[in-house]
């Protein structure tokens, strides 16, 4: 009986702190794949506890703040909270701070965004590139000839009441080098939670009502190009379950899978 009571107190000993450990090692694997955070709380649950030596994990739960991902540094997350679906990652990587999936991995998603923080991303270097890169067509004859001369820069977006927002930015004239000052009030609407809709989009170009069909053409546009399906390409699928706009503040809700191979999982 002493030798089993010995091994029994070993085996305990050795797997009592392990859910700790793997806390500790999933919070770094996380911050490996962050340029900065602020706060981080990591909960790994499990019973019984050897699994997580086999890297299966029944959920984990994240709560962050203040973090920017490295694949878009730019833009500061006010915060995050992820409550996953059973787990099971690779473990020799987890030890060496990185995170690598043996099976899809599916969660809930909760994310916060500030009007401010957004609009310093919108004012960087990358957007920049991106709008510099747009052909904006304006309605009227020669389309064609007009789709690479305007072009947009300088947004800025506010949060108002209603879950709608207002988005201001300068069209541009590429041949005589004008700007005329665009404003853009919306409303959003979660389309079979892969695609926004506009809601009662309103255009004022220079203080003037935009003609119908450009307001038209807009919310045709922005419904096929900002779609989340464009993301499944990379290995992730995400559906929107809420979306709230309020207090310079953007609430998403969403559900998402992670296929092993995406891109998203840093090497």
């Amino acid at each position: 009986m002493d030798i089993l009571v010995l091994i029994l107190t070993t085996l305990t000993a050795l797997l009592s702190p392990v859910g700790l450990v793997v806390d500790s090692l999933a919070e770094e694997a996380i911050r490996h794949q962050t340029t900065a955070i602020e706060a981080i709380q990591v909960r790994v649950d499990n019973a019984p506890n050897h699994q997580i030596l086999l890297g299966r994990i029944d959920q984990l739960q994240i709560s962050a703040r203040g973090l920017r991902l490295r694949q878009l540094p730019d833009l500061r997350v006010e915060a995050i909270d992820l409550e996953t679906d059973p787990l099971d990652v690779d473990v020799a990587h987890l030890r060496q701070g990185k995170l690598q999936l043996d099976e899809p991995a599916q969660a809930a998603l909760r994310l916060r965004l500030r009007a401010d923080d957004l609009n310093a991303f919108l004012a960087s270097q990358r957007v920049r590139e991106w709008l510099d890169s747009l052909q904006v067509s304006l309605p009227g004859p020669g389309v064609g000839r007009q789709r690479q001369r305007y072009g947009l820069a300088n947004p800025n977006l506010e949060f108002l009441a209603g879950d709608r927002l207002r988005i201001v930015v300068d069209l541009q004239d590429r041949i005589t080098q004008e700007s005329i000052p665009v404003l853009l009030e919306l409303g959003l609407a979660v389309v079979e939670g892969t695609r926004l809709e506009l809601v009662d989009p309103q255009i004022k170009i220079d203080g003037a009502e935009a003609p119908p069909q450009l307001i038209t053409a807009l919310a045709a546009g922005a419904s096929q190009e900002y779609t989340l399906k464009r993301l499944e390409e990379f290995g992730l699928t995400a559906r929107i379950l809420a979306l709230t706009l309020a207090d310079q503040r953007l609430d998403l809700a969403v559900f998402a899978r992670l296929e092993p191979s995406s891109p998203f999982l840093a090497k």
